[in-house]
């Protein structure tokens, strides 16, 4: 199925629309995207098993705040399901978790 993403910037109280979010497949291709004005994305429309990588450009979004880039690693084991993986972000700190 599809892996998504949501930003949430605590600081504002808002979506962190227009952040740049990478994500590295386990084949090694690579896809870009800016957030949309709610701070979601799909990233892409289909997974196959692997490791992938989703890099969030917290740096450029925040103006050259603490964090330059947040990398998150994680496992594709059933290609049958949907993922999302969701950031809350603040000025120093963040969180990342298993969406449904």
């Amino acid at each position: 199925m599809s892996l998504t993403t949501h930003v949430l910037d605590v600081v504002r109280g808002v979506g962190a629309a227009g952040m740049v979010v990478d994500v590295v497949a386990p084949d090694g291709t690579t896809a870009s995207v800016a957030l949309d004005d709610g701070g979601r994305a799909t990233l892409l429309e289909k997974v196959s098993a692997g490791t992938y990588e989703i890099s969030f450009h917290a740096g450029a979004y925040q103006g050259g705040g603490f964090y330059s880039v947040i990398p998150v690693r994680f496992n594709v084991t059933d290609t049958q399901l949907h993922y999302h993986v969701p950031l809350v972000l603040s000025a120093y700190g963040y969180s990342t978790y298993r969406g449904g």
